[in-house]
């Protein structure tokens, strides 16, 4: 059911809305991926505990034990497929979040009222809210008839926020009582849904306590095994030169001219 217009508000023209649109200042949202699949794999593939692995692997087989390094082979592929597989299905989780729905949105257009993609929503554009509505961008209030906002999926409160005319609206509530009207002020990716939605996809490698210890102490280890491992040679080579030192071969006797 369409509302009737209040004196005063008559919103932009198709002119200004497209000039607008074209200025970039259109509510188009590019959806970025929290990661993609080949960073996942380098991630996974590429980590410090599978360079240690390599080095005992390049060690064994100069030690001439490679059955040791099929082993060492199938634990790292096992520790790889788990983590590709969770890490992957975390994605897709972080792929599907969303605060809008991508309704349509009631716009006053010319004075009157139009339903729109949000896609063409501009900066200036002037909405309706209505029960069950839902904002899609953020603005700030011109006319409220007993308007109040339900912001439970942006701020986890369950009470009606009532709004008053100069009043700010979020995109991601919605509309529980009342009517209203509100310009719009940020649109895409400046909206405050999206940026809840970039922050929550966005993906931060945080290292725990017991990781730390355990990385320190495999560096530790790898530290004592190569100084083993170049030291052996060396303990050989300097008893071998004292051997060859200490050694006493007795002397020919000299051959006597008769």
């Amino acid at each position: 059911m369409k509302m009737t217009i209040p004196v005063g508000i008559s919103g932009l023209s198709d002119r200004e809305a497209a000039a607008r649109q074209a200025a970039g200042q259109g509510n188009q949202v590019q959806v970025k991926t929290s990661r993609t699949y080949q960073e996942i794999l380098r991630d996974n593939l590429f980590t410090f505990i599978n360079g240690a692995y390599f080095f005992i692997s390049l060690v064994l087989i100069a030690l001439g034990r490679p059955s040791d390094v099929v082993m060492i082979a199938v634990v790292v592929l096992l520790n790889v497929v788990v983590n590709l597989v969770q890490e992957i299905r975390a994605k897709k989780k972080l792929d599907q979040i969303a605060l809008l729905t991508r309704p349509t949105a009631c716009v006053v257009r010319d004075g009157q009222e139009r339903t729109l993609d949000p896609a063409d929503i501009v900066v200036g554009d002037v909405l309706i809210l209505k029960p069950g509505d839902q904002v899609v961008v953020d603005g700030s209030v011109l006319q409220s008839s007993d308007l109040k906002l339900d912001e439970s999926l942006l701020t986890g409160e369950s009470d009606l926020i009532p709004k008053q005319p100069g009043d700010p609206v979020y995109s991601g509530s919605f509309c529980v009582h009342g009517t209203g009207y509100f310009e719009v002020e940020k649109v895409g990716s400046d909206s405050f849904a999206n940026q809840i939605t970039a922050r929550a996809r966005s993906f931060q490698r945080t290292v725990t306590l017991l990781q730390r210890e355990i990385n320190l102490v495999i560096r530790l280890l790898l530290a004592i095994a190569i100084l083993l491992f170049v030291q052996r040679p060396c303990r050989n080579c300097r008893r071998l030169c004292s051997g060859r030192a200490n050694s006493t071969t007795p002397l020919p006797w000299p051959s006597l001219p008769w």
